[in-house]
């Protein structure tokens, strides 16, 4: 992992139970002994915006599988990969892959 322990630690802590309170977590400790790829991590967040606005959209949820559909055929994933830097937030990072996309 090239990234901090804090960094990891933050990004943990804003991905996994952003407004939790409680002084010990499960999950994030959970995620955190998996030393998951940072990158991966906040794409799937990005994902996962992507599926609330785009169900928010339609009216309907869209579901995981097509939200991923549409982040891969609609050019999300390229202008992810453009925009990614482990240093900058999921907010940041989803709204520069949105303003690259033009939606912002």
């Amino acid at each position: 992992m090239s990234i901090s322990k804090k960094r990891f630690h933050d990004l943990i802590e804003e991905l996994v139970c952003e407004h939790c309170e409680q002084r010990y977590c499960f999950l994030k400790k959970l995620v955190e002994s998996l030393h998951p790829d940072p990158r991966l991590l906040v794409q799937l967040k990005c994902i996962e915006k992507l599926k609330f606005e785009e169900s928010e959209h339609d009216g309907k949820d869209i579901g995981w599988n097509e939200a991923g559909i549409r982040w891969s055929d609609q050019g999300y994933a390229k202008a992810f990969q453009k925009e990614f830097d482990e240093e900058l937030t999921v907010k940041e990072v989803y709204e520069r892959t949105m303003a690259r996309m033009g939606r912002r």
